[in-house]
């Protein structure tokens, strides 16, 4: 299926963390001007590499795009088949974001929190797995 053009007047969208869903994101001008800073919903943070880094905004940069591909189709009247076909696109990138994001997390926060001998991360993790896959 032909990719349809980007609407040149969208602004991008991102987001980043997740509390609850009545809750957004902060939200600031940085001093570079616009471009607008997500703060985290938790006072921690995990530092990436440039490569890991790289690697997860890649696949969230194809997820983004392939969203406002599903805005396309509904503006331009897409057959509703067509639009499936992108949602299951959509759905893809965020699975492989969220793998990648797994991977990530268990091998640079979890696997060195348990060397420590901490386990609340491992803790956490399994809560969010529960109920982000497991329904639980």
């Amino acid at each position: 299926m032909a990719r349809p053009k980007k609407n040149a007047e969208a602004p991008a969208k991102t987001a980043r963390g997740r509390k609850a869903a009545a809750e957004k994101p902060a939200r600031s001008k940085s001093s570079a001007g616009d471009e607008k800073v997500y703060k985290c919903l938790s006072k921690r943070s995990t530092r990436r590499d440039d490569d890991r880094k790289r690697a997860l905004t890649a696949r969230v940069n194809r997820a983004a795009g392939q969203i406002s591909g599903l805005q396309g189709l509904l503006e331009n009247d897409a057959y509703c088949t067509d639009i499936l076909v992108q949602v299951a696109a959509v759905q893809s990138a965020l699975k492989a974001f969220s793998r990648e994001l797994i991977i990530d997390h268990l091998e640079h926060v979890v696997a060195g929190d348990l060397k420590k001998g901490d386990t609340e991360s491992m803790d956490e993790f399994t809560k969010v797995l529960q109920k982000q896959f497991m329904n639980g």
